[in-house]
Protein backbone atom coordinates (compact mmCIF):
# COMPACT_ATOMS: atom_id res chain seq x y z
CA UNK A 1 0.00 0.00 0.00
CA UNK A 2 2.75 2.51 0.84
CA UNK A 3 4.35 2.08 -2.28
CA UNK A 4 1.33 2.78 -4.51
CA UNK A 5 0.92 5.68 -2.52
CA UNK A 6 4.56 7.03 -3.26
CA UNK A 7 3.84 6.20 -6.66
CA UNK A 8 0.57 8.13 -6.97
CA UNK A 9 2.69 11.73 -4.98
CA UNK A 10 4.78 11.12 -7.61
CA UNK A 11 3.04 10.78 -10.87
CA UNK A 12 1.43 14.67 -10.52
CA UNK A 13 0.52 15.25 -13.78
CA UNK A 14 -2.80 16.64 -15.55
CA UNK A 15 -4.07 15.67 -18.85
CA UNK A 16 -4.10 18.51 -21.31
CA UNK A 17 -1.63 20.80 -19.10
CA UNK A 18 0.61 22.95 -21.10
CA UNK A 19 4.34 21.58 -20.62
CA UNK A 20 6.79 23.76 -18.49
CA UNK A 21 7.86 26.62 -19.66
CA UNK A 22 10.81 27.08 -21.23
CA UNK A 23 14.00 29.35 -20.32
CA UNK A 24 13.53 32.28 -22.78
CA UNK A 25 9.70 32.04 -21.67
CA UNK A 26 10.28 32.76 -18.20
CA UNK A 27 11.22 36.68 -16.97
CA UNK A 28 14.64 37.50 -16.98
CA UNK A 29 16.39 38.22 -13.87
CA UNK A 30 17.33 42.03 -12.67
CA UNK A 31 20.34 43.47 -14.06
CA UNK A 32 22.90 42.75 -12.43
CA UNK A 33 24.77 45.04 -10.12
CA UNK A 34 28.10 45.49 -11.84
CA UNK A 35 26.11 46.76 -14.94
CA UNK A 36 25.77 50.25 -15.26
CA UNK A 37 22.32 50.97 -15.68
CA UNK A 38 21.34 54.18 -13.33
CA UNK A 39 18.99 55.18 -11.45
CA UNK A 40 17.21 58.28 -12.76
CA UNK A 41 17.19 60.41 -15.60
CA UNK A 42 20.09 62.66 -15.42
CA UNK A 43 22.37 60.35 -13.49
CA UNK A 44 26.02 60.45 -14.37
CA UNK A 45 28.25 57.61 -14.29
CA UNK A 46 31.72 58.22 -12.34
CA UNK A 47 34.84 56.72 -14.12
CA UNK A 48 37.44 57.15 -12.21
CA UNK A 49 36.34 55.05 -9.01
CA UNK A 50 39.29 53.56 -6.72
CA UNK A 51 37.48 49.99 -5.40
CA UNK A 52 40.54 48.20 -4.59
CA UNK A 53 39.76 47.80 -0.47
CA UNK A 54 36.20 46.19 -1.78
CA UNK A 55 35.76 42.62 -1.13
CA UNK A 56 36.22 40.26 -4.73
CA UNK A 57 32.07 40.53 -6.21
CA UNK A 58 31.19 43.58 -4.73
CA UNK A 59 29.26 46.36 -6.58
CA UNK A 60 31.69 49.32 -7.67
CA UNK A 61 28.85 51.34 -9.45
CA UNK A 62 29.01 54.98 -8.52
CA UNK A 63 27.68 58.10 -10.21
CA UNK A 64 26.44 61.30 -9.64
CA UNK A 65 23.01 63.33 -9.84
CA UNK A 66 21.51 66.76 -10.07
CA UNK A 67 24.55 69.44 -10.47
CA UNK A 68 26.96 66.62 -9.40
CA UNK A 69 27.24 67.10 -5.49
CA UNK A 70 24.75 64.20 -4.92
CA UNK A 71 26.94 61.08 -4.58
CA UNK A 72 24.62 57.59 -5.71
CA UNK A 73 26.71 54.49 -4.87
CA UNK A 74 25.64 50.38 -4.61
CA UNK A 75 26.26 48.39 -1.67
CA UNK A 76 25.90 44.59 -1.00
CA UNK A 77 24.65 42.79 2.10
CA UNK A 78 22.92 39.61 3.22
CA UNK A 79 21.18 37.69 5.33
CA UNK A 80 21.45 39.50 9.02
CA UNK A 81 23.86 42.40 7.41
CA UNK A 82 22.67 45.32 6.72
CA UNK A 83 24.92 47.81 4.31
CA UNK A 84 25.17 51.55 4.98
CA UNK A 85 27.32 54.52 3.84
CA UNK A 86 29.59 57.13 5.41
CA UNK A 87 31.19 59.89 3.75
CA UNK A 88 34.82 59.70 5.22
CA UNK A 89 36.69 62.01 3.40
CA UNK A 90 35.93 65.56 1.08
CA UNK A 91 38.47 67.02 0.30
CA UNK A 92 39.88 69.01 -3.29
CA UNK A 93 41.67 65.89 -4.47
CA UNK A 94 39.06 63.12 -3.14
CA UNK A 95 36.17 61.97 -2.23
CA UNK A 96 36.19 58.92 0.14
CA UNK A 97 33.15 56.44 0.74
CA UNK A 98 33.29 53.73 3.34
CA UNK A 99 30.86 50.98 2.61
CA UNK A 100 29.67 49.51 5.85
CA UNK A 101 28.28 45.91 6.31
CA UNK A 102 26.99 45.93 9.98
CA UNK A 103 25.90 42.20 11.30
CA UNK A 104 24.80 40.79 14.79
CA UNK A 105 27.05 39.92 16.89
CA UNK A 106 25.53 36.83 17.87
CA UNK A 107 25.30 34.03 16.13
CA UNK A 108 21.30 33.69 14.52
CA UNK A 109 19.66 32.06 11.57
CA UNK A 110 20.00 33.95 9.02
CA UNK A 111 18.50 33.91 5.13
CA UNK A 112 21.06 33.17 2.44
CA UNK A 113 20.45 36.15 0.14
CA UNK A 114 22.30 38.76 -1.44
CA UNK A 115 20.76 42.28 -1.68
CA UNK A 116 22.29 45.40 -3.40
CA UNK A 117 20.99 48.42 -2.11
CA UNK A 118 21.27 51.71 -3.67
CA UNK A 119 22.48 54.77 -1.36
CA UNK A 120 23.06 58.79 -2.06
CA UNK A 121 25.33 61.04 -0.11
CA UNK A 122 25.35 64.94 -0.54
CA UNK A 123 28.63 66.17 -0.89
CA UNK A 124 29.73 69.52 0.49
CA UNK A 125 30.63 70.40 -3.50
CA UNK A 126 29.97 69.20 -7.29
CA UNK A 127 32.51 65.76 -7.58
CA UNK A 128 33.53 67.46 -10.99
CA UNK A 129 37.08 65.78 -11.95
CA UNK A 130 37.77 64.26 -8.43
CA UNK A 131 38.12 60.22 -7.73
CA UNK A 132 35.88 58.43 -5.87
CA UNK A 133 37.50 55.96 -3.51
CA UNK A 134 35.53 53.17 -2.27
CA UNK A 135 36.62 51.75 1.40
CA UNK A 136 35.12 48.53 3.34
CA UNK A 137 34.44 47.40 7.31
CA UNK A 138 32.52 45.01 8.31
CA UNK A 139 31.11 45.56 11.98
CA UNK A 140 29.44 44.00 14.37
CA UNK A 141 26.43 45.47 16.61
Amino acid sequence: MLLALSAACGAQTQTGSAPPPSASDLPSESTSPSEPELPGEGAKLVTKVDAAKLPEGYPRKVWTEGDGSRLGVTAQEGGCSRASVEIGEQSTDKVVLTLVETSPATEQMCTMDIRYPVFTVNLNAPLAERPVILDYQQRKV
